[in-house]
């Protein structure tokens, strides 16, 4: 890296780091002024923050208003390594089944909409089904532990008569 660069990088460095620094020797430190300033920066930061919440949000709901068609809706795009997308695109009453490569597309198939069957489920049903399963294998886990640690405690106390 050259030199002046460096010597930049460290400059602005110095500068920040040293700027509290050689400031409280010029006027008189007190408590409730480090208090105020901290509660002033801090109201600072969190107001940076929530602006670039709400700032995202907004920017997203415009940019929806302007990508999304009133013709044609995305039901499901699919990412293959290399850079190609297939692409499943609802367009008046018809699906189709679409490849996007880095320089073309390509129509991959047609369907009407009564033979492609797009099963909506909720989400919260399938979060309760999965919960479920899951919380059955945790029990099965516990009784078949329980049975282990029964045989091992028999094993255990074999091994002591021995």
């Amino acid at each position: 890296m050259k030199s002046w660069i460096k010597s930049f990088y460290s400059f602005i460095f110095f500068y920040l780091i040293g700027t509290p620094v050689y400031s409280t020797g010029l006027e008189e430190v007190s408590i409730f002024k480090i208090i105020l300033q901290l509660m002033f920066y801090l109201g600072i930061f969190i107001g940076v923050i929530l602006l670039s919440i709400y700032g995202t949000r907004f920017i997203a709901k415009s940019y929806k208003r302007v990508v999304s068609s009133k013709y044609m809706d995305l039901i499901d795009v699919l990412n293959i390594p290399g850079g190609s997308k297939i692409a499943i695109i609802n367009i008046n009453e018809k699906i189709y089944i679409i490849s996007i490569n880095n320089n073309s597309t390509t129509v991959i198939d047609k369907l009407s909409k009564d033979d492609f069957d797009i099963s909506v489920e909720n989400f919260d049903k399938y979060l309760d089904r999965h919960f479920e399963r899951w919380n059955n294998t945790l029990k099965s886990n516990k009784i078949l532990g329980k049975i282990y640690s029964k045989k091992d405690k028999e094993d255990f106390s074999d091994e002591e008569k021995d």
